[in-house]
């Protein structure tokens, strides 16, 4: 049962960028509650959602990027990660209530794609150094 995890979490999920995303993001996240409620409990649970969040799914869309990119497929490997990014991001704002989802998209709008183009090229530089 645990080496199937371990595979499943290897195979499906980029620890590397799900690790540097969960990071920046949890530290932002922190920040901004922090500033907004002076509580440093709340502030910590907004964090350490946030990265649990990014880490299982940054981490998969990563690893969907690589894959794509090692099959050759580069314009799919940036594109398919960003587009279901921006659409699920897009669909937690909406159903959690905020006020206005088409405006708290725009970051994903904007870095989802260069940050899959940093990782599709990335990889395929890491792949042409092993040929």
């Amino acid at each position: 049962m645990i080496e199937s995890i371990k595979h499943y979490i290897k195979t499906y999920i980029s620890i590397r960028y799900g690790l540097a995303g969960a990071l920046f993001l949890g530290v932002l996240v922190f920040g901004i509650n922090y500033y907004d409620a002076q509580s440093v409990p709340l502030a910590t649970t907004a964090a350490l959602k946030q990265s649990a969040y990014t880490f299982l799914f940054g981490g998969y869309v990563s690893a969907l990027c690589e894959r794509y990119t090692s099959k050759g497929e580069f314009l799919k490997g940036v594109l398919i990660p960003s587009t279901i990014a921006i659409l699920a991001t897009y669909t937690v704002h909406s159903f959690k209530g905020t006020p206005n989802p088409e405006l708290s998209t725009i970051p994903t709008l904007i870095f989802a794609p260069l940050g899959f183009l940093f990782i599709a090229r990335n990889k395929k530089k890491e792949l042409q150094k092993n040929d």
